[in-house]
């Protein structure tokens, strides 16, 4: 069998953020990511997608131990962006697949989300490239993840 993933990793000290219905209109993650930078919070993955008309969830990971420091950041620095909610899970790992052969394997990603499903494991949020799939699972069935893909792609 061909060697498709290169590798794998696992992040568990990191933090899900999700902040809900953010409006949708241009500028608002520039907004969002410019001032958390020049705070100096290094995030990790960032995942946007729109909810209902003009409004958008925003997810991103981040350290672990600066994810209250980061919900307060918005809450009290940045008051002119709205949003409805600010969610945070300190209970994921981030996995993260890599290979060069990744965008030129059809079925990759729903070869690995299959295996992560007949774990039972639901997967929390999900960003992809052309060489890399990374996606959030509960930081307690990590291991399980990673062994199952492992054994389905024979590393």
């Amino acid at each position: 069998m061909e060697k498709i993933i290169e590798g794998i990793t696992v992040k568990t000290d990191l933090a899900k953020v999700m902040i809900t219905s953010v409006p949708d209109t241009p500028g608002s993650a520039s907004t969002l990511f410019s001032n958390l930078g020049e705070a100096g919070f290094n995030i990790e993955t960032i995942t946007q997608n729109s909810t209902a008309k003009n409004f958008c969830d925003i997810t991103f990971t981040i350290k672990e131990s600066e994810a209250e420091e980061v919900v307060d950041y918005i809450r009290n620095k940045l008051e002119d962006f709205q949003t409805t909610d600010i969610i945070t899970n300190k209970n994921i790992a981030l996995i993260t697949i890599y290979g060069e052969k990744i965008a030129k394997t059809p079925g990759v990603a729903g070869k690995i989300f299959s295996t992560v499903a007949e774990q039972k494991i639901n997967i929390e949020n999900i960003t992809a490239g052309m060489t890399m799939i990374s996606f959030v699972v509960p930081k307690d069935k990590s291991d399980n993840v990673v062994n199952a893909i492992k054994a389905k792609f024979e590393m």
